[in-house]
């Protein structure tokens, strides 16, 4: 078993990834390329180069240690030529206004768990626990097994959030350590699901309906992504399937275009083009077509 992955953050305090209060840890790696991504640092499974201009203060730390010239200076400017950084972090070393930052970096499982219980008083007063996301936290499989048992052991409540596209025994793995799975259902026509995400839907349904077999709690969540999946049309296909596996809770995550300044820090263009943010009542009709399908319906975000 892998004792060390690539995590990415860890955000305490979430109340949006299972019950209560949680610690969600971002595991670094995912095969999907969502076009709205809200967590382009998450795609890779190397560490990232976050660079934000305007927090640069000009000095100079960070053009003396780069190994491979990216950074330099004329006319009085510091410019940065990315495509030559390997992104080894050693601008970020000495960069104390945090202008550079990586995105990204090797933990232990010890490492992890020692953040985790940083916060156990707030699991138990609220019922709450630990949450692996991603990126796709089923591709670093047996580190995030690790993490999960190690909770458990500890009586931690344990929640993973997948788009289900891996293999099936990615998934076997960690079923018995995890209380609950949050599971992307993004689309139901495999041709669009493949033209926003780079892959189709078929594995991740298939996915879905093998852990339905095995009795797991799951919560199926949508990102309700304008021009992609935000008709009545689109969230009834969903919530129809859902229902019909007898699962009983459906999230809907409206779209909020967050990671759009994340793909100008990594110096990347964003990809989706559609910047329209649904309205309250919009979504409020996208809820009630899928509470139709007798399904216990949430809005989060």
């Amino acid at each position: 078993m892998k004792e060390k992955g690539i995590i990415f953050g860890i955000q305490r305090f979430s109340i949006n990834d299972g019950p209560g209060i949680r610690t969600l840890v971002f595991l670094k790696g995912c095969n999907l390329r969502c076009q709205w991504c809200s967590n382009p640092e998450g795609q890779r499974f190397k560490p990232d180069l976050f660079f934000q201009p305007e927090k640069c203060i000009g000095c100079q730390a960070c053009i003396k240690v780069c190994p491979e010239r990216a950074i330099g200076i004329k006319k009085g400017q510091i410019f940065f030529q990315r495509e030559l950084c390997k992104n080894c972090g050693k601008c970020t070393e000495v960069c104390y206004a945090e202008a550079r930052v990586m995105k990204g970096k090797e933990m232990s499982v010890d490492e992890v768990i020692k953040e985790i219980i940083k916060d156990s008083a707030f699991y138990t007063r609220s019922q709450g626990g630990v949450t692996l996301g991603g990126g796709e936290p089923l591709l670093q499989v047996d580190f995030a097994v690790l993490i999960l048992k190690k909770c458990k052991k500890r009586g931690l409540n344990t929640a993973i959030e997948t788009a289900g596209h891996v293999p099936w025994e990615n998934i076997e793995k960690v079923i018995p350590y995890t209380d609950l799975f949050l599971y992307d259902v993004k689309h139901m026509d495999p041709k669009i699901h493949e033209q926003y995400t780079g892959v189709n839907n078929k594995l991740i349904l298939l996915n879905l309906e093998k852990l339905v077999k095995k009795g797991v709690l799951i919560i199926v969540r949508t990102p309700v992504i304008p021009g992609f999946n935000d008709t009545e049309a689109d969230i009834s296909d969903i919530a129809q399937h859902v229902a019909k596996f007898g699962i009983k809770e459906y999230d809907l995550l409206p779209y909020h275009g967050y990671g759009k300044n994340k793909y100008n820090l990594l110096g990347r263009d964003y990809p989706f083009k559609n910047d329209k943010i649904l309205n309250e009542k919009e979504v409020e009709k996208l809820k009630i077509v899928a509470l139709k399908q007798g399904l216990k319906v949430k809005i989060d975000g």
